[in-house]
């Protein structure tokens, strides 16, 4: 068996996650301090709002096909490429995270935790890719940004 492709994971764990979250999140929910249940319902709302307009936006910057980096005529670096690798991945994780908030379920944030590794995998799959297609450019564009969640810059280093 040879290895894996990106884009074979990425067709079957992005509807899986989605579907396992919110099977979880709407079948088992916690009976939550009235105070609690509306802020939550609230946040959750707006993660599922604004990271599905953001994983729309970085959808439509991808061409038609893109299964492959061949696919793309340049490596994408602006937009939000400009502070991660993945900003498609990152809004998917944090509507599952607003998914399982608005449904008041503790196990469904569980359950997206749980699946964090798997996110890791499918970025570990695609950056082997990227960095066989686009090589240098590519490993110059990973030390910039974080995979998911920008990387801290050090405010002290401008300084010196």
């Amino acid at each position: 068996m040879g290895a894996v492709n990106s884009w074979r994971f990425r067709k079957l764990f992005i509807p899986a996650f989605f579907f396992i979250v919110t099977v979880v999140s709407a079948l088992w929910s916690f009976r939550l301090p009235d105070k609690i249940v509306p802020i939550m319902r609230f946040i959750g709302l707006v993660l599922i709002v604004l990271s599905t307009a953001l994983a729309f936006y970085v959808h439509s910057l991808f061409p038609k096909r893109h299964d492959l980096p061949e696919d793309f005529d340049e490596l994408l670096t602006d937009g939000p490429y400009r502070y991660v690798r993945h900003p498609f991945y990152s809004a998917l994780i944090l509507i599952g995270f607003g998914i399982a908030l608005f449904f008041e379920s503790v196990p469904g944030l569980i359950a997206v935790i749980l699946m964090l590794p798997l996110w890791e995998k499918l970025a570990e799959l695609e950056e082997r890719e990227l960095l066989g297609y686009w090589r240098e450019e590519y490993r110059r564009f990973m030390e910039k940004r974080g995979r998911f969640v920008p990387k801290l810059r050090n405010p002290l280093r401008k300084i010196r």
